[in-house]
C-alpha cells in the first residue's frame, strides 16, 4: 500500500506503523472529517481458501466486538470496518500519547506509586470487558497507551474473543495467535483463556514496569525491589499465580485489594524522662509535686464518675431512641460524603471529556449523585448542605445539557453558535 492511497474513498494513508504475520497497521487521516488522524489496520489475506475463510470470520467478529464496546473513554472508538479489493480494514480513533513500553525505555523503571496509579485506572476497563463478555488476550506494556491526560488506554483488540455459550463442550476453540510470549497465562497457552488470563497478563505488565524485565519465576522478582511495599508485592504475586484457584478471578477483586485503606502504624506513647535525683531538695520538690498531682487526679476521677452516672441515667430513660438518632446521623453523613465524592469524580470527567459520549456518561453519573443526595434520611443539621450541593450539581447538569444540544465543531465547516468545543468549560 502506498502513501496517500485513499481507502473507502475517504481514509488516506500517511505512513506505515507496524507489520505482523496477520496484519499491517498505518497512520491515516479521515478526509471527510477535517483530516482527523486515525489508526488503520489491514488484515492480511491468504491463498489458502480455508484459512482465508477463518480470517474473514475473525475480521467480522473483531469489527462487531469493537463496535459493541462503544464509546468507553479508555478504548479507542471504531470509526469503520470494510473490505476493499479483497482486503479487510479497520479504522479506529488515533490516540495521541506513548505506550508503557516506550515510557520504560525512555525513563527507566517506574515507581511503585506510578504503577499502582496505572493499575487502579486500567482495572475498570477490564471490569467493563468482563461485563461485556470479552477477553482481550494480549495485555502487555505496548498495548497500553498513556494519553495527554495520563489516562491509560487499552488498544489492539486484534485477538479479542467473545465468550459464546458453547453447546458442545467437547469442541475445542481454535485461535489464530494466542498473545505475546512472556505475558500469557498457562491456560491461554493451551487455547483456553478466561477473564483471569487478562489479570495474569496485567500482573506481569506491572512487574515489567517496576523492574524493566519479565520475572524468571513467581518468587524472585520481588527480591530485586527491596523497597516495594508488602501490599503491592502480595497483590502482584497473587495476580500471576499459575493455579487459577490462587489467582484473582475478576478485575473487581484486584481493584478492591489495591484501593483498600491501609491500617495506620501504631503510635508510640511519649515517655517522660525520669528525673535525675541531683540533691535531697530536688527529691523533696518532686515528692510534693507528685502528691499534689495525685490529689488532683483523685478529684478529677470522682467528678468524671459522677458525670458518667448522670449521663448514663439520662440515656437509660430512652436508650433505644438515642441509639436510633445517632445511627441515623451517621448514615446521613456517610451517604452525603459518598454522594459528594461521586459527584466530584463525575464533574472531573466532564471537565476533560473530549467526546460527546464521554460527556453524556459524566452527566448521568452526576445525576445519580443528585439522586443519592435526595435519598439521604432527613437530618436538620445537613439539610442546608444537601440542598446547596444539589443546586450546584444541577447547574452543571444544565450546562452539560446545553452543550450536548450542539454539534461538535469539527463536524461543521464554520464554527458558529450551534457548535460545541470539547472539553466544555464548566
Amino acid at each position: 500500500m502506498t502513501t496517500n492511497q485513499l481507502l473507502d474513498n475517504r481514509y488516506q494513508i500517511i505512513n506505515k506503523l507496524h507489520e505482523t504475520n496477520l496484519s499491517i497497521t498505518y497512520q491515516g487521516k479521515d478526509t471527510k472529517k477535517f483530516n482527523r488522524l486515525c489508526f488503520i489496520k489491514q488484515l492480511k489475506t491468504s491463498y489458502d481458501p480455508q484459512l482465508q475463510k477463518q480470517l474473514e470470520q475473525r475480521f467480522q467478529q473483531e469489527g462487531e466486538i469493537l463496535e459493541r464496546l462503544g464509546n468507553h473513554p479508555q478504548i479507542p472508538d471504531l470509526y469503520s470496518y470494510f473490505s476493499e479489493n479483497n482486503q479487510f480494514y479497520l479504522v479506529q480513533e488515533w490516540i495521541t500519547g506513548y505506550n508503557l513500553e516506550e515510557k520504560v525505555e525512555k525513563q527507566g523503571k517506574l515507581t511503585e506509586s506510578e504503577v499502582k496509579d496505572i493499575l487502579i485506572k486500567i482495572l475498570p476497563v477490564l471490569q467493563f470487558l468482563q461485563k461485556n463478555q470479552i477477553i482481550h488476550r494480549d495485555i502487555k506494556p505496548s498495548n497500553i497507551i498513556l494519553n495527554r491526560e495520563k489516562l491509560p488506554i487499552l488498544i489492539d483488540f486484534g485477538i479479542v474473543k467473545e465468550i459464546y455459550t458453547i453447546v458442545n463442550q467437547k469442541t475445542p476453540y481454535t485461535v489464530l495467535g494466542i498473545g505475546t510470549p512472556g505475558f500469557i497465562s498457562p491456560e491461554q497457552k493451551k487455547g483456553q483463556p478466561i477473564h483471569a488470563s487478562d489479570i495474569y497478563s496485567l500482573g506481569l505488565t506491572a512487574i515489567y514496569l517496576l523492574t524493566n524485565q519479565l520475572p524468571t519465576d513467581q518468587l524472585s522478582w520481588a527480591k530485586d525491589l527491596p523497597n516495594i511495599s508488602s501490599e503491592l508485592s502480595n497483590i502482584l504475586s497473587r495476580a500471576i499465580q499459575e493455579n487459577l484457584s490462587d489467582r484473582y478471578k475478576t478485575a473487581t477483586e484486584m481493584l478492591e485489594e489495591l484501593t483498600k485503606p491501609q491500617p495506620l502504624p501504631p503510635t508510640i506513647p511519649l515517655q517522660n524522662p525520669s528525673p535525675k535525683p541531683n540533691s535531697k531538695m530536688q527529691n523533696s520538690k518532686l515528692l510534693a509535686i507528685q502528691i499534689f498531682l495525685g490529689i488532683i487526679a483523685i478529684i478529677v476521677t470522682i467528678f468524671s464518675q459522677a458525670t458518667n452516672i448522670f449521663i448514663n441515667f439520662n440515656k437509660s430513660k430512652n436508650p433505644s431512641e438515642q441509639t436510633k438518632i445517632e445511627n441515623t446521623e451517621i448514615i446521613a453523613k456517610e451517604t452525603l460524603n459518598l454522594a459528594i465524592k461521586k459527584a466530584e469524580v463525575a464533574i472531573s470527567k466532564a471537565e476533560i471529556s473530549q467526546k460527546k459520549a464521554e460527556l453524556e456518561i459524566a452527566r448521568d453519573e452526576l445525576q445519580i449523585a443528585i439522586q443519592e443526595l435526595e435519598n439521604i434520611p432527613e437530618n436538620p443539621t445537613l439539610e442546608n448542605e444537601i440542598e446547596t450541593q444539589k443546586t450546584e450539581y444541577q447547574k452543571i447538569i444544565n450546562q452539560i445539557n446545553q452543550a450536548l444540544k450542539k454539534r461538535p465543531c469539527y463536524e461543521l465547516l464554520f464554527q458558529i453558535d450551534s457548535c460545541q468545543e470539547y472539553p466544555i468549560q464548566l
